[in-house]
């Protein structure tokens, strides 16, 4: 049998199951398809805005005028990201064994882990002077918003691609 390519980073079955709690899967249950819808639309705000603000920093015809539209969303920005954060901790307790043992989240949370940290790195020299409304032409802002767009659209994919499995028939 051919294993998946990215298998070698399942997070291990015994430590899933270690994880697993019945009795919150029980509580959660009747509230678990309004948390997952929660997290989608959270997780859909925060991408959006996210591409948004990557894209304008990437734009050199934008320049001066991206402040008042990343004031205007910095703060729906981090509140959409704790919540899509959030939901989706919980998402993962509601069935870890379950949920942990697709293929595509321990790269799903590798590339989050790498956002977090590329968003860290350009946090003083990209997004503070675009948000005091100086132009950020540097290599490092742009390279900063290539990495963000590439590595959230990355966060995207493995999404899509964890939450339905590969079909066991191909129809033509």
């Amino acid at each position: 049998m051919i294993s998946h390519p990215l298998a070698f980073m399942r997070l291990p079955y015994d430590l899933l199951v270690a994880m697993d709690s019945r009795t919150l899967h029980f509580w959660l249950q009747p509230e678990h398809y309004l948390i997952r819808i929660v997290h989608i639309i959270s997780m859909a705000m925060f991408f959006g805005m996210d591409m948004l603000f990557d894209l304008g920093i990437l734009n050199r015809r934008v320049g001066n005028r991206l402040a008042p539209v990343a004031q205007l969303m910095v703060r729906p920005l981090h509140v959409t990201f704790t919540i899509a954060m959030l939901s989706g901790v919980v998402l993962f307790f509601y069935d870890p064994v379950r949920i942990g043992s697709r293929a595509y989240l321990s790269p799903k949370l590798l590339l989050i882990t790498l956002a977090m940290l590329n968003a860290m790195w350009c946090h003083r020299t990209v997004y503070m002077p675009v948000l005091c409304g100086r132009p950020v032409a540097t290599m490092r802002g742009r390279v900063g918003a290539c990495f963000s767009l590439a590595l959230w659209t990355g966060v995207m994919v493995m999404s899509c691609l964890n939450s339905e499995g590969v079909p066991k028939v191909f129809l033509r």
